[in-house]
C-alpha cells in the first residue's frame, strides 16, 4: 500500500486533534521531537486507541516490534515506522 509520510503524519495528528487541542497544541505546530505521552496528550490507553484507529484506517495489523520504547510516542519516529510498516503491506 502506498501512503505519504506527511500524509501518515497528519491522519495520526487529526485522530489526536482533541486531545492536542486539551493541552493547547494545534495539529500543524506539532514538532516531530513531541513526546505525545510526555506532553500529556495520550495515556497508555490512548495510545492504543491510536494505534487501533490507525489499523482500522489503513486495514492493516501494525508491528512495533522493531521501534524503540523510547519512540513509541514520539511523533516523528512513530510516523517514520507506521509509514514503513503500512507501506510493506502487500496491496
Amino acid at each position: 500500500m502506498t501512503v505519504e509520510l506527511a500524509d501518515l503524519r497528519s491522519a495520526l495528528l487529526e485522530t489526536l486533534a482533541e486531545p492536542l487541542a486539551a493541552v493547547g497544541l494545534d495539529p500543524e505546530d506539532v514538532p516531530d521531537d513531541l513526546d505525545l505521552l510526555a506532553a500529556g496528550v495520550i495515556d497508555s490507553f490512548g495510545l492504543l486507541e491510536l494505534i487501533a484507529a490507525l489499523e482500522d484506517r489503513y486495514g492493516t495489523t501494525l508491528d512495533f516490534a522493531d521501534l524503540a520504547a523510547e519512540e513509541l510516542t514520539v511523533v516523528g519516529p512513530l510516523t517514520r515506522h507506521l509509514t514503513a510498516q503500512i507501506q510493506a503491506v502487500p496491496t
